[in-house]
């Protein structure tokens, strides 16, 4: 403003009118909590691997916010609640979270999805049967119009947290013996508990009042609890991501004797298979609120018969009565891209379900290849995956990271395709395997050689080379590299020395920024820790 308001405007010469001056306006930087906004910080997240690139649901970019379900009008109104401040400020993350909310409530369609199912069988149903039930997409303080066709079957799906055996007090949710509206449908009793050898329930056996369709009894009796359902023949399978705050603790960069990864929450990346109502697979809705679960948004991962869903934030603030002063216990949350969760729920009861005949032969099998027995039976349950898995490791690979690709990163490459029709052979993925093996490559870029190898075969090492990326583990080269580094911040590496440990994820993020993140992060950490030493002597 300084410069323009003395700008000449004397005759012939040039004038700005007064109208047209420009306007400057200056504010401070303000953060957020339980994340961090530094771009070097950033990007040392990303070249680390503890999230899946610029645009993970968990990130604070566009991209990222964009990907979680964060709509351009609730990210407006949560500037505007906040305010512009001439001075730094750190704002509390629910006051983002509240705007999110408020935006989603008043546009976000209803649907019901199970994210942790538990089998329910109506025995007094007839087989076959399915009554069609019309349910709103809105509430009534929601001023939009709208609805859905929800099918009730003889066999459906609840939250397994909404059966106890043995309920405490205060639960009026699903109990033997006890009655329980089902949203929208009927009240069922449960009548019988199905476990499995281990003794976990993995059935129950329930009948249904006919008279209390739409959820009202007609004698007048009291039923206090109403949970969500979803048609186990005709819901469609779904995998639902839960992302929660990416820290533990408010501010990570507050304790300058640790680096903020140690705060990284283990927690904040689940990944549930679960089942949705099918009234998704025909409507054009981006947002949705799985009733009683929070909101969620379609991920581009997903496909019309194979959903894929992003929890945009939950119903309520879930972290409002918790203590934050506990670090997370490795200081890693789930590094890989998002997969299915093999060891729990479903899987795991798709085992304890297996006949005996069966259930032999998968202990088997994981007793041969030194494997688990959920991993081997989701192997053996096609020949064509068995026989991969077979022929790779015949071919030298890891029997347990050949299992690990083969069954939670191959299925996100090779959607419908059969195995028996992709690109690659059992000694290319053996070859390739054997690359992630010997550390050449990180599992971010392994992913972008396996997408190629499904689409054109060839070798691994060939593409590896030609995309530029192979990790750096030559340690002279990185030695090298460190030095450089060090050599340009000592007064940093003079604070390292002096107790200050935080500043060993600095220089991690300058040595992996000056290796186009190539570098192998558990290396460049030891050399870097022994070079820092070295030179305070």
């Amino acid at each position: 403003d300084w410069i323009v308001e003395r700008l000449p405007r004397g005759p012939g010469e040039f004038e700005i009118p007064p109208e047209s001056n420009p306007k400057q306006t200056e504010f401070a930087r303000l953060a957020l909590d339980y994340t961090v906004m530094s771009k070097r910080k950033l990007l040392q997240l990303v070249n680390g691997g503890f999230v899946n690139g610029w645009d993970d649901p968990r990130m604070p970019t566009i991209a990222g916010m964009r990907r979680r379900g964060f709509t351009p009008e609730a990210i407006r109104n949560f500037c505007d609640l906040v305010g512009v401040a001439k001075a730094n400020s750190r704002v509390d993350i629910a006051k983002l979270e509240y705007a999110i909310r408020d935006d989603l409530n008043a546009r976000a369609p209803r649907v019901m999805c199970v994210v942790d199912p538990l089998r329910v069988v109506i025995t007094n149903w007839e087989e076959g049967r399915t009554d069609e039930l019309d349910a709103p997409y809105y509430p009534h303080d929601v001023p939009l119009e709208g609805s859905r066709t929800v099918p009730f079957t003889r066999e459906l799906y609840i939250e397994r947290d909404d059966f106890a055996e043995d309920p405490p007090k205060g639960f009026f949710r699903l109990a033997p013996g006890r009655e329980v509206r089902l949203r929208y449908g009927y009240i069922i009793r449960c009548d019988e508990v199905v476990k499995n050898h281990a003794g976990d329930v993995v059935e129950l056996r329930c009948t249904y009042d006919p008279e209390t369709r739409g959820g009202t009894t007609a004698d007048g009796r009291t039923v206090r609890g109403t949970i969500h359902w979803v048609s186990a023949t005709e819901g469609v399978p779904v995998e639902v991501r839960l992302y929660d705050r990416l820290f533990t603790v408010p501010d990570p960069e507050a304790d300058e004797e640790k680096s903020f990864l140690e705060f990284l929450n283990p927690d904040s990346l689940v990944v549930r298979q679960g089942y949705i109502e099918p009234s998704v697979r025909g409507d054009d809705y981006a947002h949705y609120q799985f009733e009683r679960l929070g909101y969620f948004v379609r991920d581009p991962d997903g496909t019309r018969d194979a959903p894929v869903f992003n929890r945009t934030v939950t119903l309520r603030d879930t972290w409002a009565k918790q203590t934050q002063t506990a670090p997370a216990s490795d200081g890693r949350p789930q590094r890989e891209k998002p997969k299915p969760v093999q060891q729990e729920g479903t899987e795991r009861a798709a085992l304890e379900a297996l006949d005996p005949e069966r259930r032999a032969a998968v202990a088997e099998f994981a007793r041969v290849w030194h494997i688990d027995e959920v991993t081997a039976e989701i192997i053996t349950r096609t020949p064509a995956t068995e026989r991969l898995f077979t022929a790779t490791v015949q071919e030298g690979a890891n029997a347990r990271l050949a299992a690990n690709w083969i069954v939670n990163e191959l299925p996100r490459e090779t959607g419908d395709t059969p195995l028996d029709q992709v690109a690659f052979d059992a000694p290319q993925f053996a070859a390739f395997l054997k690359l992630i093996e010997n550390n050449e490559v990180n599992s971010s870029a392994a992913r972008e050689v396996l997408a190629v190898l499904v689409r054109e075969g060839g070798d691994p090492a060939a593409i590896i080379d030609a995309r530029g990326l192979r990790q750096i583990s030559d340690t002279a080269e990185l030695e090298r590299i460190i030095d450089e580094v060090i050599a340009a911040n000592p007064d940093k590496a003079e604070a390292w020395r002096g107790g200050r440990t935080g500043l060993l994820g600095f220089f991690v993020g300058q040595v992996m920024r000056r290796t186009g993140g190539r570098a192998n992060p558990q290396l460049v950490q030891s050399l870097l820790e022994q070079q820092l030493q070295a030179a305070s002597r």
